[in-house]
């Protein structure tokens, strides 16, 4: 076989040679030969292109490796190298061409909303551009991948090889064709989201991956003639045919954010005409800086205001006509305490709604061993009948308006301009048809009802304020719980007081707190949880008997007897019943010795110092424990807080309500007077006077859900707080570009600009901050632990007394419900009522002058005009003196009032004892992230899959 293969070797090589011999001999060179053969044009009687030549791959690939092999000269292989290249480039010129013909990259060719940036990937463009250009990514997979990695490159690293060759690719079509500039435009504003400085954007845009700073917040130039003319003096023009020059202006493009605000404040527009929405806006404050202060140019600080606008869930037009409202109030019957106080079947709710709060501590703080109880945790969750449908809420910031909302004028204009912006017209019959819902603050509120107060009876149609629908904000009412516990039960720094909030601060180690100047909400909250935590899993121990929290997940074998245990916790140390039968001996002994003490007629100052020694705990020998005592009350009372927070999560508004009516009364107890005035206005609302449709609609919407998530609703306030944090803190432009057409420009982008960044950071950088896990609290619970158990602060030692500078803590609640229930006709209930009672028959009233007979003689239209204006200034007055007469319970209202005659004077008629009631109240301040953080524990959220949250990401979507 060997033989007979050489010698047909040999013969094949004898007729190759026969044959380029004969050529030779006939001046035919191979060249010639072989054009012949490929030339498409010819034909021959046998395939000799394909199947004689290309069909035998093998041996074409070794003739084209003898061309640039070693075999053969320089001169060759530059000229094989010359083809080669010029034949790739005009395969990539091809490619290059169908990406731009594709307009795939073209900004122009795309319409710049929400969508131009949330569904930008920088994968799906890569993968993209792979399919149109595959022989150019062939050329870039080689030239940045060895061999090697090849083969053990990992998927992970892979794909970041790939998207850095994207990155590469489209850097150079930008420079090919400025056209192409989709990716650079959504970095750019990427950088612009995260607060980049311009000469970042300058070396991101030489760098062919981004845009110049100016290409993204330029705005388009003012409408003007396309050329104006330019007219020289008559001395240079004589004889001048062209005395007149014709200057062109060149017309700014528009950037991306500009283009991009003007596509969010359009989506805005169009929730609005539907008249299904809800609006909330607050103050923001803006310190406006500069480096160097000159005459006309200083460090100030601007005040204004920030609104949002959402649709409303699960809510129909004929659900929300302002002629329901109008019924609802007329027929509404007044406010009683039974309102306001729970009923058996929302005891039975709220205590297994308590009894949840504190299995859900357990599990979650109570280690590892606690953690298999999870799946138990969320099947045994209590809810009530008006929890909301998980639904995701669209959210629709708008421009920032330069108004003051402090004042009264500042709200009207605040409402007028939110009708401007989002092109309501109140002349058309439907705007007044339909109910307008704002939600705010209690002093938003306040000033919004005081507006209505004061327009009832005066004004006609719009001008009379009454198709408004106010709902208060919850996360407002959350901190001023939190304001009214701190103060309640921070007591003083004594080993004395143990179960004091002042003492744990202390063992803690934390920054010392003085009540004249507390600190940030988030720090006042976290020590009240951190507290609240060690004292649940210190009861478990207790009511188990077991010596620590390992023995007892170690011995706990059933879910039954866990939630028997939490109960008991729920009965035994967070009982005000047993707290007020162990204050009664003292009470009563209390009684006693200041009769004793009258009878005696000793000195007033003696007397006193006696009764306050006997309300501290001067006198030992009588029974009742303070220290336990006031433990069992702050364990109640910061049960009520954890409820809320778990409540608002899971949007059950049933929940919330009952966690308001019991705050009703302890705003009472503990100092928060306006928001004590406030709950009987939204709880009436809610009971007596709202139809069940616009009840829904309200507590269907109160809390809104920006993820769209289980498990992942807040409140509508901490919505607009925390955009405007972002808006004050990361998207304000440097130096002199502070104004507040800046912040208008940029506000409405807000919420888009916060998803863009998290999107870029999420696909191709990290998230630093923006994902929240459980704290590490455990050092904190163990240290708090030991210190109630060696205090023994939930155990019953007859006599004990806490710290003499300290005091008995009150129950806020009994103290409220005492408040709201005494007999006489001057109880803030009956006040309040008296108060509807009288805006009630004002909402009847028609104003004289829409009853003026306008055909009367001069004089006798002058006298009734002035007539007229009499009333007003009257009744203005009486206004006034009603709210004075009122100050306990006015004061917590916020109420203002001034003659509507004079818009512009209304809050010059404030008298200076209104001035003083219109004073916010101090309260816990939001200074940082952490204060208006939309999830403040982190394992109220569901825990996602990774799939689940890539699948969120592709849409943009992270409030975490």
């Amino acid at each position: 076989m060997a033989e007979n293969k050489a010698r047909e070797a040999q013969e094949k090589e004898r007729f190759f040679d026969e044959t380029l011999g004969s050529l030779h001999r006939k001046g035919i060179t191979l060249a010639d030969f072989l054009k012949y053969t490929f030339n498409p044009d010819k034909r021959h009687i046998f395939d000799w292109r394909w199947r004689g030549f290309f069909q035998q791959r093998e041996t074409v690939k070794e003739i084209f490796g003898y061309w640039t092999g070693a075999g053969y000269n320089h001169a060759t292989h530059s000229f094989i190298m010359e083809w080669a290249v010029e034949h790739a480039k005009k395969i990539i010129g091809r490619e290059s061409k169908a990406i731009s013909e594709s307009k795939m990259l073209r900004k122009t060719s795309m319409v710049v909303n929400e969508d131009f940036f949330l569904q930008f990937s920088l994968e799906n463009i890569t993968a993209r551009l792979r399919e149109l250009a595959p022989n150019t990514f062939a050329i870039f997979d080689t030239f940045s991948t060895t061999q090697r990695q090849k083969k053990e490159l990992k998927e992970k690293s892979q794909k970041k090889q790939e998207l850095a060759q994207g990155s590469a690719i489209l850097a150079l079509l930008r420079s090919k064709s400025r056209t192409n500039n989709y990716a650079q435009s959504v970095i750019g504003t990427y950088l612009m989201a995260t607060g980049a400085q311009r000469q970042h954007f300058t070396i991101f845009s030489a760098l062919g991956i981004g845009m110049s700073y100016h290409s993204v917040i330029a705005r388009p130039s003012a409408t003007k003639p396309h050329s104006e003319k330019q007219v020289v003096s008559d001395k240079e023009t004589e004889g001048d045919a062209e005395a007149t020059k014709v200057k062109k202006r060149k017309r700014k493009t528009p950037g991306t954010l500009y283009l991009l605000s003007q596509a969010c404040r359009e989506s805005a527009r169009k929730i609005a005409k539907s008249h299904l929405f809800i609006s909330v806006y607050d103050n923001v404050n803006m310190m406006i800086k500069v480096a160097e202060q000159i005459l006309g140019r200083k460090n100030a600080q601007e005040n204004g205001t920030c609104a949002t606008v959402a649709p409303l869930f699960d809510a129909k037009l004929e659900d929300i006509e302002t002629k329901h409202l109008d019924e609802g109030i007329i027929n509404a019957p007044p406010l009683k305490i039974d309102n306001l106080v729970l009923t058996e079947d929302e005891s039975e709710l709220m205590d297994d709604a308590l009894v949840y709060t504190i299995l859900s501590v357990i599990v979650h703080y109570g280690g590892e061993l606690f953690e298999h109880w999870k799946q138990d945790l969320a099947k045994d969750i209590p809810k009530s009948s008006e929890t909301i449908e998980v639904h995701k809420t669209p959210l629709h910031p708008l421009p920032s308006m330069e108004i003051d909302e402090n004042t009264i004028t500042g709200n009207i204009q605040v409402v007028e301009e939110i009708n401007a912006e989002l092109q309501l017209d109140p002349e058309n019959p439907d705007y007044e048809k339909y109910i307008k819902f704002i939600a705010g603050d209690q002093l938003t509120i306040a000033r919004q009802r005081a507006i209505t107060g004061i327009r009832l009876g005066h004004e006609v149609g719009l001008n009379m304020w009454k198709h408004f629908v106010l709902v208060t904000g919850l996360f407002h009412a959350k901190i001023a719980d939190v304001h009214g516990t701190l103060l309640t039960h921070f007591g003083v720094s004594s080993v004395r007081s143990p179960g004091s909030l002042a003492w744990h601060n202390t063992c803690l180690e934390r920054i010392p707190i003085v009540l004249t100047s507390l600190p940030s909400f988030r720090t006042c909250r976290d020590l009240i949880m951190i507290s609240l935590y060690a004292r649940i899993l210190h009861c478990l121990l207790l009511v188990s008997g077991e010596e620590s929290l390992e023995d007892y997940g170690r011995n706990m074998k059933s879910w039954a007897t866990l939630k028997g245990h939490a109960k008991e916790i729920l009965t035994k140390f967070a009982n005000a019943d047993c707290v007020q039968e162990l204050r009664e001996p003292r009470l009563a002994a209390a009684k006693r010795a200041e009769a004793q003490e009258q009878a005696k007629a000793k000195e007033q100052a003696k007397a006193k110092r006696k009764k306050t020694d006997a309300a501290t705990g001067g006198v030992s020998s009588v029974e009742g424990d303070m220290v336990f005592e006031n433990g069992c009350l702050f364990l109640r009372d910061a049960l009520l807080t954890r409820l809320f927070a778990n409540a608002v999560k899971s949007g059950d508004s049933g929940l919330v309500i009952l966690v308001l009516k019991q705050w009703s009364f302890s705003y009472r107890g503990n100092g928060r007077m306006k928001y004590a005035h406030e709950m009987l206005h939204l709880l009436h609302n809610l009971t007596n006077v709202w139809t069940k449709e616009i009840r829904k609609v309200v507590t269907d919407n109160w809390l809104l859900n920006p993820t769209g998530r289980a498990n992942a609703f807040v409140e509508i306030d901490l919505v607009q707080e925390h955009l405007n944090f972002w808006i004050k803190r990361v998207y304000k432009a440097e130096g002199g570009g502070h104004s507040w057409d800046w912040l208008a420009l940029v506000s409405p982008c807000v919420e888009i600009l916060r998803k863009l960044a998290t999107k870029i950071n999420h696909e191709l950088g990290t998230e630093q901050g923006s994902k929240h896990t459980i704290p590490d609290l455990e050092k904190d619970i163990i240290r708090l632990m030991n210190v109630l158990k060696e205090h023994d602060v939930y155990e019953i030692i007859p006599g004990r007394v806490v710290d003499p500078q300290d005091r008995a803590v009150p129950d806020v609640i009994s103290v409220g419900i005492a408040q709201l229930s005494h007999g006489n006709s001057s109880n803030p209930i009956a006040e309040f009522n008296q108060q509807f009672d009288r805006l009630r028959e004002r909402r009847k009233l028609t104003p004289i002058t829409d009853e003026l007979d306008f055909d009367l003689p001069e004089s006798m239209r002058e006298t009734a005009v002035g007539a007229l204006a009499e009333i007003r200034i009257n009744s203005t007055e009486l206004l006034h003196k009603e709210l004075s007469d009122e100050e306990h319970e006015s004061s917590l209202s916020d109420e203002e009032s001034a003659s509507e005659g004079n818009l512009e004077r209304q809050d010059q008629d404030i008298t200076p004892e209104m001035e003083i009631l219109l004073m916010e109240s101090p309260t816990l301040q939001r200074v940082d992230e952490d204060d208006v953080a939309l999830d403040m524990d982190g394992w109220d959220l569901d825990e996602e899959s990774e799939d689940e949250e890539s699948e969120e990401e592709d849409e943009g979507v992270d409030f975490d």
